[in-house]
């Protein structure tokens, strides 16, 4: 999820809070936890400051380990701790508590999109994601939006207990539909190596990739109907330039944070362009998220780039600055 969604999640849960009487009764202990569940809800995503080592740190490490299970309430522990001393004679142990249910939530919802979370670390690098709801999820917006419009009529205790019932209620039934649509197309593709759905905003509606040993396909899927958009072939013609970009440092760090990059090398006059494309964000046959490594045709000069390109004019931008300059992080 986006930062602004999370703020707003970390709101809905504050005011979620009034239904514990510890803070509906204590007006110092409210403001104290409306404002820690508020940061508590971005808290992961202050992973951020790996951008001070360069993109490549930010890449390799966010959602990694500050959003894995052992983080979780050592998070809440920082928030609640920090907020603590600002508000004189308030229980600490319910603030951490609400804190904490803020810093779960955060990556949980994580969890539910298509980019995932290490949850599992530091005992396994897997990447989990249950591609039930998009990057940005408008319905659960609208849900928390209303939910602070009744707040001038209804407790609002109770009545984001009921939003979030909603909200529960909505990722278990497009977890459901996901489940079933990858199931109905794992039946239809029984050789694929791997089949991933994106969700769109539109209700049971997703972008697919279907892994094959020879290509990649690309396509929508909707009531239980698949159209094919386009394919890319797997075919390497230069394994051994593919094998030797990954051991650049810049190309590592993208390729730790994503399992769908795969290489495609461009034959220049002089010399060579490797793009890792994540296949999973595209645009018709757009890929805006990449790594891409130059090499010179003497093979003296190596310079890569890692990130998004917003536009094709960003694009080219980029080749020729790849392609004329000694280094390019």
């Amino acid at each position: 999820m986006d930062t602004f969604s999370h703020i707003v999640i970390g709101l809905g849960i504050g005011a979620l809070a009034q239904i514990d009487p510890f803070v509906s009764e204590n007006q110092t202990l409210s403001q104290a936890v409306l404002l820690s569940t508020a940061i508590g809800s971005n808290a992961p995503d202050f992973d951020f400051i790996y951008r001070l080592r360069g993109k490549g740190s930010y890449f390799r490490n966010h959602r990694g380990l500050s959003h894995s299970l052992p983080a979780l309430p050592l998070w809440a522990i920082l928030v609640s701790g920090l907020l603590y001393p600002f508000f004189p004679g308030i229980d600490f142990l319910h603030l951490f508590l609400w804190t904490l249910l803020a810093v779960i939530l955060h990556v949980l919802f994580d969890l539910f999109n298509v980019h995932g979370t290490q949850i599992l670390l530091p005992f396994s690098r897997k990447w989990f994601a249950f591609d039930a709801v998009p990057l940005i999820d408008p319905y659960m917006l609208v849900l928390h939006f209303l939910g602070f419009g009744l707040l001038l009529f209804y407790q609002p205790g109770i009545t984001f207990l009921v939003i979030y019932l909603f909200t529960f209620l909505y990722l278990g039934i497009r977890a459901f539909f996901t489940s079933a649509a990858k199931r109905h197309l794992n039946h239809h593709f029984m050789n694929a190596v791997r089949i991933k759905l994106i969700p769109q905003i539109t209700l049971l509606k997703w972008d697919v990739i279907i892994e094959t040993d020879e290509d990649f396909l690309f396509g929508v899927y909707s009531e239980k109907s698949l159209a094919i958009e386009h394919t890319l072939s797997k075919k390497n013609d230069f394994p051994v330039l593919v094998s030797e970009s990954r051991m650049d440092q810049s190309i590592s760090d993208f390729l730790a944070c994503t399992t769908f990059a795969y290489p495609f090398v461009d034959v220049r006059k002089n010399g060579y362009f490797i793009y890792w494309k994540d296949l999973r964000f595209r645009t018709k046959k757009f890929f805006p998220y990449l790594a891409i490594q130059f090499i010179s045709s003497d093979f003296k000069h190596k310079n890569s780039y890692i990130g998004k390109v917003h536009s094709l004019k960003h694009y080219k931008k980029v080749l020729r600055l790849l392609s004329n300059s000694t280094s390019m992080k």
